[in-house]
């Protein structure tokens, strides 16, 4: 297992939750903002944040905890108030998904979402309107020593 593991892992998650599904207005990817420009209503951009590697006493494995940030964006048309809700719902939507697939697939040992917070009420990407939030998931792997 790796990082990238545990992103991805993240990442199909969150492309598996309401509003984020394959053929509807949003999107999950890692790293790429580009998508925000491609017409979407709504996308969770996951980043890498931080990360501690620590030893474990039993057995001679070690953890590698996670720090990664999803960032929300949800397009606003000019109706903050709207945009807000719909924040709501797709980030405890998001928070659900991780609490009821806590492994991400089979990518991490447990991993949940310990923080949230409002960035921006007007993101402006092109010409298009975003609020953005960001939601803070903890992810932890465990390896064997070789």
């Amino acid at each position: 297992m790796a990082r990238q593991n545990v992103i991805a892992g993240l990442v199909g998650q969150i492309q598996a939750t309401n509003g984020f599904e394959a053929g509807n207005k949003g999107t999950a990817v890692a790293y790429d903002h580009r998508v925000l420009v491609q017409g979407v209503d709504r996308a969770a951009i996951v980043l890498a944040d931080t990360f501690e590697h620590n030893r474990m006493v039993i057995g001679g494995k070690t953890e590698i905890a996670y720090v990664l940030t999803v960032h929300l964006f949800v397009r606003h048309n000019n109706d903050v108030v709207a945009a807000r809700g719909d924040a709501d719902l797709y980030a405890s939507n998001i928070i659900q998904r991780i609490n009821d697939n806590p492994t991400l697939g089979g990518s991490a040992y447990d991993a949940i979402v310990s923080e949230g917070r409002v960035e921006d009420e007007d993101m402006k990407i092109g010409s298009v309107h975003f609020l953005v939030e960001s939601l803070t998931v903890r992810a932890r792997e465990h390896l064997t020593n070789a």
